[in-house]
């Protein structure tokens, strides 16, 4: 997740099928998941539904319908209905660097091993000796980065496009910091050497135009495509507030059926001051708070918790997520400022959204004609506002506006609308290459007929990142790292040497701030090799089937299993559980980092800048 708080992309999924606040459709129609057993609903519903995933005998389906179809459906017995919910990417966790010593050109001939390496000690693993692929549902990839590995694949989707053309640099960051190479340039990864595998999922087209919205029910069927591809780490560097018992149930089936490891973003919804006052009840969010999910805080430099990341009883591991120079999206510029200049020698600096994809937007100072500068209706800002879409008319008064625009010498298209009760519009349904931008307060404009328009755009092959989007990629490289020394060891053995193993930063034990700790991959590995075994078994959970003789904490006791049973705890059930006597849940390490991990590393010193994030860089999201 990114650096500053930013809600979801579109207004959470209230709970309650009468009260879903977002739709893929006018017209009332809504757009749900619905779980069903073949048999169960008629052609008419099955006509608006695509099957994205899978939950034992039940299939898990995504679709708009109509409030006739959701009332037939909520009359079955055996079929549940979710409304499809909203996530976010960390989209504005991605910063230009300011530099005042040295440049992220020299990455052109040098390479920088980031600090996060060694206060992980991913650095002390053997290179990758197995290939274990790692999924990155995302915002997609720049597959041809030079520093990125060659053994990369991905999926293209009719709403999200190619999955080689990053969506907002998102994603091309998270693959360099699981991936990128050992090569004389740039940054390492923490697949640097050795096999590198990734997939990628891509789940938007654009960052604020159209198909910008991270629907739940396209992260179900992304999950379902890694998984079927052979994937054995899930990245999912994004996050919502909505909880989704389908979703659950699909990660759950394929953590103990396929045994993968799902890392997720706990978000960035931290706060300072309830960090100074003591309360560690941040929301939780989803996916990251899901039961076989690791969620991930970040932490800064000092190896002290971020201010950003949030605190609750759900975070599982912390990692560095500040000041994390990773790859981007090389065809992308992105807008940093604009000021315009009218009525004389009046100059106004706008506050922006950036429409356009970042292919032509380059730094210019240009006149504005009459022509390119467009108003949308207080009927667009409404239907925007409720609806998430634009109608046909609107978008094809949009593209005319730009041809006129085009036809007068403009170099860009600067989008006005009326202010709305509901606030600002964070994007409107409209692709275009052609730079756009959505413009929140127009200035007074008393003379518009000599208007002139002055952009300052970054365009880097590196950029820098923080939050706990970057602390998740950082984890799953580990994991994936770790993993190849030895593929036979499954996803219990790996979470519990890491859990066994890591440094307990803060409260003995498992908290709220740190979770376990910082985890020390060097460490492990030597605890994987040695054969230990953790002091305590998983905790029980009551989604997973347990056989006879297999053991689980509840309570901090230990219980087995007389035999196979789910969701009857030892406690509600002691017919199907024998105690086993009580369980030390501590971490075994209570050691703090002492490798210097957080020194600042290497030939460049451009992880000692000062950054101020005051600029959402590559994400498209400056000046908003």
């Amino acid at each position: 997740m990114g650096f500053f708080n930013r809600s979801a992309v579109f207004a959470s999924v209230l709970v309650g099928l009468g009260l879903c606040a977002s739709t893929h459709a006018s017209n009332n129609d809504s757009a749900y998941l619905v779980q069903y057993k073949h048999g169960q609903l008629s052609q008419n519903v099955l006509g608006s539904l695509k099957v994205i995933g899978q939950s034992g005998e039940k299939l898990i389906a995504q679709g708009v319908l109509s409030q006739q179809q959701v009332s037939e459906i909520i009359q079955l017995d055996g079929v549940s209905i979710e409304a499809d919910y909203g996530l976010s990417l960390s989209s504005n966790s991605l910063d230009y660097y300011k530099a005042t010593a040295n440049s992220l050109d020299v990455l052109a001939h040098s390479e920088l091993e980031p600090y996060w390496l060694r206060a992980t000690s991913i650095s002390k693993l053997p290179s990758a000796s197995n290939d274990i692929s790692v999924c990155v549902i995302d915002s997609g990839v720049d597959s041809s980065h030079p520093d990125l590995p060659a053994n990369i694949h991905g999926y293209h989707s009719v709403y999200a496009g190619f999955w080689d053309q990053d969506a907002l640099s998102h994603g091309t960051h998270m693959a360099g910091i699981i991936a990128a190479q050992n090569n004389g340039i740039g940054v390492k990864g923490a697949l640097s050497e050795g096999g590198a595998s990734l997939q990628v999922h891509k789940l938007i087209k654009t960052a604020n135009g159209r198909n910008s919205a991270i629907w739940g029910g396209n992260l179900i069927e992304a999950i379902e495509v890694c998984a079927n591809s052979g994937a054995k780490v899930i990245n999912m560097s994004l996050s919502g507030e909505q909880f989704s018992p389908m979703t659950m149930s699909v990660i759950d089936r394929l953590a103990y059926d396929r045994g993968l490891i799902f890392v997720a973003a706990a978000g960035n919804h931290g706060s300072r001051e309830k960090k100074l006052q003591g309360q560690y009840n941040d929301a939780l969010h989803y996916p990251a708070s899901y039961h076989n999910v690791l969620s991930i805080g970040a932490l800064e430099t000092d190896g002290n918790i971020a201010a950003f990341s949030p605190t609750n009883p759900n975070i599982d591991f912390v990692a560095p997520g500040s000041k994390i120079l990773s790859t981007a999206n090389r065809s992308h510029y992105a807008v940093q400022d604009v000021v315009i200049q009218h009525s004389g020698a009046v100059s106004d600096a706008l506050k922006y959204t950036q429409i356009d994809v970042g292919l032509s937007s380059y730094s210019m100072q240009t006149s504005l004609p009459q022509q390119c500068v467009y108003t949308l209706t207080a009927e667009d800002v409404q239907q925007q506002m409720t609806e998430r879409t634009l109608s046909y008319q609107t978008r094809q008064s949009l593209s005319s506006a730009q041809t006129n625009c085009i036809a007068e010498g403009g170099k860009v298209l600067l989008i006005n609308y009326p202010q709305h009760p509901n606030g600002r519009l964070r994007g409107i349904d409209y692709y275009t290459e052609f730079p756009t931008l959505l413009v929140h307060q127009w200035p007074v404009v008393t003379d518009s007929s000599n208007m002139s328009v002055a952009i300052r755009s970054y365009h880097s092959d590196y950029v820098v990142g923080a939050g706990t989007s970057q602390a998740t990629a950082i984890i799953s490289g580990g994991i994936a790292r770790l993993w190849s020394q030895n593929p036979n060891w499954d996803r219990a053995q790996i979470i519990n040497a890491l859990r066994s193993t890591s440094h307990d930063l803060g409260a003995a034990g498992k908290d709220s701030v740190y979770g376990h700790g910082l985890p020390n991959f060097a460490e492990a590995l030597a605890y994987l090799q040695s054969g230990k075994t953790p002091a305590c078994p998983m905790q029980w959970y009551h989604n997973k089937s347990y056989e006879g003789g297999e053991q689980v904490t509840y309570q901090g006791k230990i219980y087995s299993a007389h035999y196979w049973n789910k969701g009857a705890s030892p406690i509600l059930a002691p017919n199907m559980w024998r105690e086993q006597g009580e369980c030390d849940t501590t971490n075994q390490s209570q050691s703090a980092p002492s490798d210097g991990g957080y020194s600042i590393l290497d030939f460049s010193g451009l992880e000692n800048e000062s950054s101020t994030y005051s600029c959402k860089g590559l994400s498209l999201m400056c000046g908003g």
